[in-house]
């Protein structure tokens, strides 16, 4: 399967994908790679019709009806394959991000239109990291984002409290790393909760290595060249200079994209990783889910606390 990695710009990109059609013919070898496979049966044969923009697919045991984008994040979209294509390239390629603004310019759409591809890409990326769990010797600080207005040990309602832990794994491989908002229930002035701490333990790290956690709960304890939050202060600057700031509504989206980045390694690349994703999933609507028009508390002032 040809990873893309080769190409160099936008316009490489839309001669390799020409048409609707090419597009969907990639889509399909890459969700059934070993052929068609019902998803409510899993029988392997099916009957093809061709449409204008998607093939449809009919399972010959069940007769189930599919298409190549059903259970991903284009699911239901009316955008053109081709800018779904161009959008998944561009985010693969965009270690210090890309905003809604920038990719409405790209590929021809609507701010509202980029601001949706964009959170549907990114809530894939979440629901992954969610159910990935740190495993071996872990280690993690709690750290706050938000710029409060004056210096105080008490939470400010502008600021969030994240933990950031990686994993030390055996000699060769790379460390795994995790940054989770935690629920304000579980933080009082500048420290973590018990609680909060065992909330972290059990959500996002493997039950045989719970016992070997060591977790700084309080955020004066935390060694300022420690490199842990040398990463929060990377994706604080991340965050602020190219989203000019981000309100806890959708922070954990945003830092999750941050973290795919840092996770990556030369063994995937990271269109195949992407790809791999957002053709898993078709994130659910979520409430309130529209692009922000207004002004945000977290904006372009933001700090890393």
């Amino acid at each position: 399967m040809d990873s893309l990695e080769n190409i160099a710009t936008l316009e490489e990109l839309y001669r390799r994908f020409p048409t609707e059609s090419a597009c969907a013919d990639y889509l399909v070898q890459w969700k059934w790679p070993h052929g068609f496979s019902c998803p409510r049966c899993k029988h392997h044969s099916a009957y093809m019709t061709k449409t204008r923009r998607l093939p449809i697919y009919e399972c010959r045991a069940c007769r189930h009806q599919t298409t190549p984008t059903v259970g991903t994040v284009m699911e239901g979209s009316r955008t053109p394959l081709r800018k779904w294509m161009a959008a998944f390239w561009l985010f693969s390629r965009a270690q210090k991000g890309i905003n809604a603004v920038r990719l409405r310019s790209l590929i021809q759409v609507t701010y509202k239109t980029a601001w949706s591809m964009l959170h549907k890409i990114r809530a894939a990326i979440s629901h992954a990291h969610a159910k990935k769990q740190l495993s071996g010797d872990v280690q993690g600080i709690v750290v706050f984002y938000g710029r409060a207005y004056r210096p105080s040990v008490e939470l400010h309602p502008g600021e969030c409290a994240l933990i950031v832990a990686e994993s030390i794994e055996p000699e060769g491989e790379l460390p795994q790393l995790k940054m989770t908002l935690v629920d304000r229930k579980h933080v009082i002035e500048k420290r973590l909760y018990r609680s909060g701490s065992e909330q972290f333990i059990n959500d996002h790290v493997e039950p045989s290595s719970a016992s070997r956690v060591s977790l700084i709960d309080q955020f004066f304890r935390v060694r300022r060249n420690s490199p842990l939050y040398q990463t929060f202060r990377q994706a604080c600057r991340w965050l602020n200079d190219t989203f000019h700031g981000i309100g806890p509504k959708y922070l954990q989206r945003y830092v999750d994209e941050f973290i795919f980045h840092k996770n990556l390694d030369n063994t995937v690349s990271p269109w195949t990783r992407l790809l791999s994703l957002c053709a898993s999933i078709a994130p659910r609507s979520f409430p309130g889910n529209s692009p922000r028009t207004g002004p945000n508390a977290f904006q372009s002032k933001s700090l890393a606390a």
